[in-house]
């Protein structure tokens, strides 16, 4: 009887062995097809040219790929939405962003406008009775919003400064995270 006991345990040894092999071998071979839209490799944002809107003055930025174009508001009106694939609106502009009249502006445009330097959010720039300087502050730690009007709702994309310190290399970082927002929700959505 004893050694009817140590064949079956070793049989049953054996056979979750080859169980276990199977399935790590299965995992293994499976490991390199799972596609996450939400990731890019370092690398990609490399691989396509951004051409930017900035109103203000443009920003220091690591990626030699980016293109940004100086405009004005009042160009802005009379600008096509092929011309960028996106608007950055400097600190020193927020102010006159926060106009009434722009507000209609930032929901007809078909790329997303981001409010560098914006402790407010979005609001000022979409109420059209607030400015920013009366608008309240969000306190979130945010350092740049993004927004765009799509199907008449709005998308907000929200960036913070790593451990909340403006400096020349977190201000870098965050725009390389802008750009890969605009080429994951943008540039490659409208070509797949």
């Amino acid at each position: 009887m004893v050694l009817y006991v140590k064949y079956y345990l070793k049989g049953v040894y054996d056979l979750r062995n080859l169980f276990l092999f199977f399935i790590l071998t299965c995992l293994f071979l499976t490991a390199g097809c799972v596609k996450n839209d939400n990731l890019l490799p370092d690398d990609s944002i490399k691989e396509q040219t951004l051409k930017i809107g900035v109103i203000g003055q443009s920003p220091a930025v690591t990626e030699t790929n980016i293109v940004f174009t100086e405009t004005t508001f009042e160009k802005l009106s009379n600008a096509t939405d092929t011309d960028f694939v996106a608007l950055f609106i400097m600190p020193e502009k927020l102010e006159e962003a926060s106009h009434g009249q722009y507000a209609k502006l930032y929901k007809s445009v078909k790329y997303p406008v981001f409010f560098i330097g914006s402790t407010k959010s979005y609001y000022p720039f979409t109420e059209e009775t607030l400015t920013y300087s009366n608008a309240p502050s969000t306190h979130s730690g945010m350092y740049a919003t993004g927004m765009i009007y799509e199907d008449g709702q709005i998308k907000i994309f929200e960036y913070g400064l790593k451990n909340g310190e403006k400096t020349e290399e977190n201000l870098k970082g965050l725009y390389t995270n802008i750009f890969k927002t605009i080429i994951n929700e943008f540039v490659l959505r409208k070509t797949n």
